[in-house]
């Protein structure tokens, strides 16, 4: 999947030498908040931290939350949060052009706000913001409703991600993967986040993504043989395993990760351990990692003399692509 990532995170600052050091991820941008700069959570907090950041080469963009009731302020609290968060962004020399995000931190519902009271948060944001400038982030109740009426232009999604047929229409622009954390120093986590194709460079060219949009992620391809595997493409902790099991096995469930478990289908057909199967484009290949993948797994463990677990981790990834 062709996606750039990033982090966002609250309980302290990182430098760029912290960052150039955390090696698990190349992260590209940050997310970081604003707002309430006596809050050891904002960036603002740390003077000199947000140019020193942005001077590194890594994007910096810009959150403003208070808490998950934040929406229910209707049409006047996102005003009045967008003015405050406008006056700390700008007190950092942060763009103009660039958005800030505002938050629904939690299902609607949950939270007991309805669908129109937080879009009417998300105009009251761009009524100080600029349309062109307000980004949403939170769950899908929230981003889809912003997506299809037009109050936020830019869009961050958690929770599940989103399915192949969102991707091509465009949204969300970034997604905080939510099975976890990453720790890019000691004491400090951090939620992993990443940018679908062309949206940073549309930030950088100050284009609207409505008049830009993104690409769905590229099916990918299998290199050709004595070739270097492709870069292991799950979050720490994750595998290729059963789609019937726990979180961390990435089984096809989720559309974004079939064409990787269909990659790890062909290589095992190319390879001979699918009995009685030779084409690699064949109807075996469906991107569901099943018991019949898992048994072909399994072969070429034993044949490598690697730990006959039939799930594939980034070891066995590296053998079985290269």
């Amino acid at each position: 999947m062709n996606i750039t990532y990033g982090a966002d995170y609250s309980s302290g600052e990182v430098s760029p030498a912290e960052l150039d050091s955390f090696t698990d991820y190349d992260i590209r941008f940050l997310i970081r908040y604003i707002g309430w700069p006596e809050n050891p959570k904002c960036i603002t907090h740390y003077p000199g931290a947000y140019q020193a950041l942005a001077s590194s080469g890594r994007m910096v963009l810009l959150v403003a939350e208070l808490d998950t009731s934040d929406p229910a302020g209707g049409y006047d609290g996102g005003a009045a949060m967008a003015r405050r968060a406008l006056q700390d962004a700008r007190s950092v020399g942060y763009p103009d052009s660039l958005p800030i995000f505002f938050c629904a931190d939690g299902w609607l519902a949950g939270n007991g706000i309805s669908v129109a009271t937080a879009m009417s948060y998300l105009d009251g944001a761009a009524s100080v913001m600029g349309r062109q400038r307000t980004g949403a982030y939170g769950f899908r109740d929230f981003i889809q409703a912003a997506q299809s009426g037009g109050h936020a232009q830019w869009w961050w999604l958690c929770g599940s991600p989103p399915a192949d047929a969102e991707l091509a229409q465009g949204w969300p622009h970034f997604y905080q993967w939510n099975g976890g954390t990453i720790q890019i120093r000691a004491g400090l986590d951090a939620d992993l986040d990443w940018a679908y194709a062309g949206v940073l460079e549309a930030l950088q060219d100050g284009v609207p993504p409505s008049r830009r949009p993104v690409q769905p992620p590229p099916i990918p391809v299998q290199p050709p043989p004595g070739s270097p595997a492709p870069a292991w493409p799950l979050p720490p902790g994750c595998y290729f395993g059963l789609i019937t099991g726990p979180a961390a096995a990435h089984g096809g469930y989720y559309p974004a990760d079939r064409p990787w478990v269909r990659q790890i289908q062909q290589a095992l057909i190319r390879r001979g351990f699918v009995p009685g199967v030779t084409d690699p484009n064949s109807a075996w290949t469906d991107g569901i990692y099943g018991n019949c993948t898992r048994q072909a797994a399994l072969q070429f463990q034993r044949a490598v003399h690697r730990s006959p677990t039939g799930d594939i981790g980034p070891d066995d990834w590296a053998c079985l692509l290269s």
